[in-house]
């Protein structure tokens, strides 16, 4: 395995442990600013774990990052557990040179100072180490260990460079993550007691050649658990001034009707750079099947498999200014789906080149009456495909101009929504606040697991591991709140069956 790619699978892990820590139970009281004094600016990852992993989720990574490190400096958990307290922190920093993973610094608070003391008197004892002193703090320099003790933290380091840009970023108050400009701004923004916390610098995760998030630079997320609900909130540090201007999405543009849908997409604009996204998730291996297909030309083939309708360039225009998609499976596994969007001047233009690919694909384009309104739908006669004898009408797609909204659909059976307005199927805490949402993402995910862990087997290992944890998922909501003073606010909502 390259050195690239074992810095990216190893902040994935942390990413993953910051991840699953949301199931641990109540967060901690510790302030997470005061163990970043210690942790030098140029990290490339950060997680500060403010309270112990428990859950059966958790321990294939506990085991994996937290015990099997404590094997490879020679100690066990049960000698180390008497002594250590919450809020353990992590940072990892990139090599100067080639190396198999990157550099860590461990933080770990202490709640019995003079124990741990007496534990580490004793491991030096029977280690060979150079007695170093910086700035009146004496270390222990090991081969692959360095120690160093402040009052109540223990700071543990793969070497001796990485342990004193910690301490001289500590004692000399420059240049630690805490007085970060972009930490002092996202931090006040996020849960003041998350359960974890955990910071990445975005460019030291990109090739040479490729950036993985081309308008972003850096990256907090804070994680806590509410109930049966895991909230992930993070704040995305733009590159350059937003340019478009996004007014907040009216949830009554939403979908409402019966059946709920599968999966919305909804927003008040398509998100900026969201070719250059997609094009850089292409050049990673998790933007493609195991088949090589990219996923996301794959999706819009399997819904637009009648008509060769190209959503990139035809559909998507359209979204310049408010849109929602809804997307949900029948019985017979097939896909429906509804588009709505803003009825603009340009939206004629855009129709008319829909009904003449519509006849150009054999459809003939009928103007109907439903519901008291004028829609158009594309209809051809086809064998019954139950009987394979009569003929049946084929409906390829549907669309109506209702005032200002221009709504498009599968079939005329979806095309027009009942006319209550309770959006059940979203988290009640999103109904309720007055935060302005610029977009959201939502899925059912009891109808997508199956299928999607049949596609992609990691799935099916990470439910193994995590003790059916994502099985037991019930829906994923992902909220855009947009951007402020360049910072992306966004929220991952997880919510999962009540024990």
């Amino acid at each position: 395995m390259q050195p690239h790619h074992r810095s990216l699978w190893s902040s994935f892990l942390v990413f993953i442990l910051c991840w699953w820590v949301l199931t641990c139970g109540q967060p901690a009281s510790a302030a997470d600013s005061d163990d970043l004094i210690f942790v030098p600016r140029q990290a490339q990852s950060v997680l500060k774990l403010n309270q112990r992993p428990s859950s059966d989720p958790l321990r294939f990574f506990w085991e994996r990052f937290w015990t099997s490190q404590l094997a490879d400096w020679g100690w066990s958990w049960s000698e180390v557990s008497t002594w250590v307290g919450e809020g353990v922190t992590v940072a990892q920093f990139p090599c100067s040179e080639v190396c198999p993973s990157p550099r860590q610094l461990w933080i770990l608070p202490l709640k019995r100072p003079d124990a741990a003391t007496a534990f580490l008197e004793t491991y030096w004892q029977s280690h060979p180490f150079e007695a170093q002193v910086y700035q009146n703090i004496p270390l222990q320099v090991g081969k692959d260990l360095v120690t160093a003790r402040l009052g109540d933290r223990l700071l543990l380091a793969a070497d001796v460079e990485t342990m004193i840009a910690s301490l001289g970023s500590a004692v000399t108050g420059d240049g630690n993550l805490a007085g970060l400009s972009f930490y002092q701004a996202a931090r006040p923004q996020l849960d003041t007691q998350p359960t974890a916390l955990y910071y990445v610098n975005l460019q030291s995760l990109s090739r040479e050649d490729r950036e993985l998030a081309p308008t972003y630079d850096r990256l907090l997320l804070a994680v806590k658990a509410q109930n049966n609900e895991l909230h992930l909130e993070t704040l995305l540090h733009r590159t350059s001034d937003p340019t478009l201007a996004a007014d907040p999405l009216d949830l009554e543009f939403l979908r409402a009707q019966e059946p709920l849908p599968t999966v919305v997409v909804a927003g008040s604009h398509l998100p900026e750079g969201y070719s250059q996204l997609t094009e850089a998730l292409a050049d990673y291996r998790f933007g493609r099947t195991p088949q090589g297909d990219e996923i996301a030309s794959q999706l819009l083939r399997d819904l637009t498999a009648e008509i060769p309708l190209d959503v990139t360039r035809q559909i998507f225009p359209l979204a310049s200014d408010r849109f929602s998609l809804a997307l949900w499976r029948q019985g017979d596994e097939q896909w429906q789906w509804w588009w709505q969007t803003r009825n603009t001047p340009e939206a004629a233009t855009v129709l008319q080149q829909l009904d003449d690919l519509a006849r150009a694909n054999g459809y003939a384009v009928n103007r109907l009456v439903l519901n008291k309104e004028p829609v158009t739908a594309w209809v051809k006669l086809i064998l019954d495909p139950q009987t394979s004898e009569g003929l049946v009408s084929d409906v390829a797609a549907a669309y109506e101009q209702r005032g200002d909204r221009l709504i498009l659909a599968s079939s005329l059976s979806v095309l027009s929504p009942s006319q209550h307005k309770n959006v059940s199927w979203l988290p009640e805490n999103l109904l309720r606040q007055r935060q302005g949402i610029r977009g959201l993402v939502y899925a059912r995910w009891p109808q997508l697991f199956a299928p999607l862990s049949q596609r992609w087997p990691l799935l099916q290992y990470l439910n193994g591991i995590s003790a059916g944890w994502l099985e037991r998922l019930q829906s994923m909501t992902l909220v855009n709140y947009g951007v402020r003073d360049r910072l992306q606010h966004l929220e991952l909502i997880l919510s999962s069956k009540k024990d």
